[in-house]
């Protein structure tokens, strides 16, 4: 038996800091909080309500001094008549409890002078009919007994029931918010920490934000922490194959053109078409894996970005001009200008590449007769931003792929194919060459068709 009277407090110790135990003793600490409130308020009420009514007492009084009266012209005939034409029942007796009158007693009332009572004195919170003694002229006493139509119990229940509903509400709602409270912070801290992780932000700790003394959320955020270095090191090591790999492959492309072009001045005429599509297939290549170095670059932060002040409209009217020769026909790039933009932090060679880009990727996508239109202008949101926007008339993007188009070797089967030329880099390297420039980029469908995407700089104050 002293053993387990040992191991008792060993046993609360190593479960004090888990959910059920501290869901257990906040759940002990609502109920005896409750008891006890609704004890005190109880006695309260008790105090204010259980006594005998302002106007009954007024007529009690009444009743004392008319007896008085009676008593003082010695009447006891009048005085018996008097008593019982009352509606209450009521005696005056004498210093032994005895009835100065001839009327009758009855036991039962006579057995209640035993509780005699005064007017003051604290009722119960049962209905019954108590009798109490106003003190007379010549040591008399006259006792009246009062009826249960007036006792004050019969509203007590009532008011007693809501008081304690009341204050059970109170407590729960108090101590509800508190619970809550105490759960949703670390829910809350979690849920942070998902959204930054979800933004490719590996350097969350969980552990150390967390802050929370409850075993099972510690214990969640061990693993969260786990799971993120898990995640960091797949993509890490996803990021090093992919780097690793594209700059394997650039010896024997090199390898390869140098054998194609040596091999051109040996082929017979017949077999010029089969160079040409393997020189153009080789070049390709190279594009493709140009574009995966650089998306790596600018991905692990590894781009030496040269950040200065200058104005947005130049560049675009620069580009616009270099990209006439590439469009299609029937197809149009415009700009419209004429407004100057507040000068903002750019790289002139991120920002020439990233418009570059989003205008590709407008021809190649927007169809054979599209117009390409771009534009610049200053926007207010959570603080003031330089805006080039670049859009077109085409089909636009499905709004349930709208979320995707940022992501890398992400391919729209409705718009790109394999003759198209794209890789799915071009609006990624777009994205991460606008955080290294610390702005970033939205799109979004126009309303009478296309789409739009915009590249929002944020202005110095």
């Amino acid at each position: 038996m002293s053993k387990k009277l040992l191991r008792y407090p060993d046993f609360i110790a190593k479960r004090k800091d888990g959910l059920t135990f501290q869901l257990f003793s906040y759940l002990t600490v609502i109920l005896v909080s409750i008891l006890l409130l609704q004890g005190v308020a109880e006695r309260a009420l008790m105090k204010a309500l259980l006594k005998v009514p302002e106007s009954v007492k007024a007529e009690m009084l009444d009743l004392a001094y008319q007896a008085n009266v009676l008593l003082e012209e010695g009447d006891m005939d009048e005085l018996a008549d008097w008593g019982n034409a009352q509606a209450y029942s009521l005696f005056v007796i004498d210093q032994d409890h005895q009835p100065i009158t001839h009327r009758d007693m009855h036991p039962h009332f006579e057995f209640k002078l035993n509780y005699l009572r005064k007017l003051d004195h604290q009722l119960s919170d049962r209905v019954s009919k108590p009798i109490f003694g106003l003190p007379l002229n010549n040591g008399k006493t006259l006792v009246i007994q009062l009826p249960d139509q007036v006792h004050p119990a019969k509203s007590f229940a009532p008011y007693s029931y809501l008081l304690k509903a009341l204050i059970a509400f109170f407590v729960l709602s108090l101590f509800s918010m508190g619970m809550a409270k105490s759960l949703q912070q670390p829910l809350d801290r979690l849920r942070e920490a998902s959204r930054r992780l979800a933004q490719g932000d590996f350097s969350v700790s969980v552990v150390s934000e967390l802050g929370s003394s409850t075993r099972e959320f510690n214990e969640l955020a061990h693993d969260f922490d786990h799971m993120t270095f898990e995640i960091q090191s797949l993509a890490e090591k996803q990021r090093r194959l992919l780097r690793d790999v594209s700059h394997e492959l650039r010896t024997p492309l090199a390898r390869q053109n140098l054998a194609l072009h040596l091999l051109r001045g040996k082929v017979d005429e017949s077999n010029v078409g089969l160079l040409d599509r393997l020189e153009n297939e080789t070049e390709e290549m190279n594009k493709l894996v140009g574009e995966i170095l650089e998306f790596s670059r600018l991905e692990t932060s590894r781009y030496e970005s040269k950040l200065s002040l200058m104005s947005l409209e130049q560049y675009c009217s620069l580009l616009i001009a270099q990209m006439q020769n590439d469009l299609k026909p029937n197809q149009t790039l415009v700009g419209e200008l004429r407004t100057p933009t507040k000068m903002v932090n750019i790289d002139e060679r991120l920002l020439l590449r990233v418009i570059g880009n989003l205008v590709g990727n407008a021809i190649k996508y927007a169809g054979d007769n599209a117009h390409i239109l771009v534009t610049t202008h200053e926007l207010v949101l959570d603080k003031s931003y330089s805006v080039i926007a670049v859009e077109d008339n085409g089909h636009g993007i499905p709004d349930n792929k709208m979320a995707t188009i940022f992501d890398p070797f992400t391919r729209l089967q409705s718009a790109r194919d394999k003759q198209s030329g794209g890789y799915g880099l071009g609006l990624a390297i777009v994205k991460e060459a606008m955080g290294v420039m610390n702005g970033h980029v939205t799109a979004e469908n126009r309303e009478g068709g296309g789409l739009r995407v915009n590249l929002m700089f944020p202005i110095s104050d």
